[in-house]
């Protein structure tokens, strides 16, 4: 909870009855490996914060393709935003790559905090705009020529390279490359 603290007073100080607020509302959940926490179709009536563990987010093409739009750790906030925003079937699906604590909280728990903390609804904003600018990144990842989007990438997450969970494979399906590909990108050729 600790952390998850720390990002919640970077956007806007969290008052004492606040903190023990959310402590009660956010219990620790421990997820095994390979745990589908949203499946697609699902509405996302939650957003989580995670203190531990590694997630991907990703949809399925017809043919079983995924596609990964992005990997997520320690210090994040996840959720399918559109389905948790607007209530409808996530197209998203979330699962664990390794044991995963999250802290949670429901859309409805959310809202009765930002009802009786009203500076919280600060938090919320900030932490949203975040998420959006990080979905807008991607969005002009994914648009540019694949040698771009290496470089690009490799400037603005090197947390993704330089991770060891994250394995080549799983930065290709990300990068929407093949394994050689990304390969001679590595080796700067």
């Amino acid at each position: 909870m600790e952390e998850l603290l720390k990002l919640l007073n970077a956007c806007y100080p969290v008052a004492p009855e606040l903190q023990v607020n959310l402590l009660h509302r956010l219990p620790r959940e421990v997820h095994r490996t390979n745990k589908l926490i949203l499946e697609e179709g699902e509405v996302c009536d939650w957003i989580a914060f995670i203190e531990k563990g590694l997630l991907k987010i990703y949809y399925e093409l017809e043919d079983g393709t995924e596609r990964v739009i992005w990997y997520h750790k320690e210090g994040d906030v996840i959720g399918s935003m559109k389905s948790f925003y607007q209530n409808f079937p996530s197209r998203l699906s979330i699962r664990t790559l390794e044991e995963t604590h999250l802290r949670r909280i429901s859309k409805v728990e959310l809202d009765v905090i930002y009802e009786k903390f009203l500076e919280f609804n600060i938090n919320g904003r900030k932490i949203t705009e975040q998420y959006f600018s990080m979905f807008e990144d991607r969005v002009i990842l994914m648009a540019l020529p694949s040698r771009e989007r290496f470089k690009m990438f490799r400037q603005e997450y090197p947390w993704l390279l330089d991770d060891p969970r994250i394995k080549d494979y799983m930065l290709a399906a990300y990068l929407g490359i093949d394994k050689a590909t990304l390969s001679r990108y590595r080796n700067g050729k």
